[in-house]
């Protein structure tokens, strides 16, 4: 198997309605659904995305009033 390997990919979603928990729970949540669909079969890809917790980053797309 031939691996690719992204430094830096971003991930944007609606946290607070997909997922539950603090930052890094959030994102590995996200993480585990995207791979789930990455490795549905037929089509699935059998690939997995992964990330070092110490590069998660957060920022918010709410404008302060």
């Amino acid at each position: 198997m031939k691996t690719i390997t992204i430094r830096r990919l971003d991930l944007q979603f609606d946290a607070n309605q997909s997922t539950k928990g603090s930052t890094e729970q959030q994102a590995r949540q996200a993480l585990e659904l995207i791979n789930l669909t990455l490795q549905r079969e037929p089509s699935g890809l059998g690939a997995q995305l992964f990330a070092h917790p110490d590069e998660i980053e957060v920022e918010s797309g709410e404008s302060a009033a």
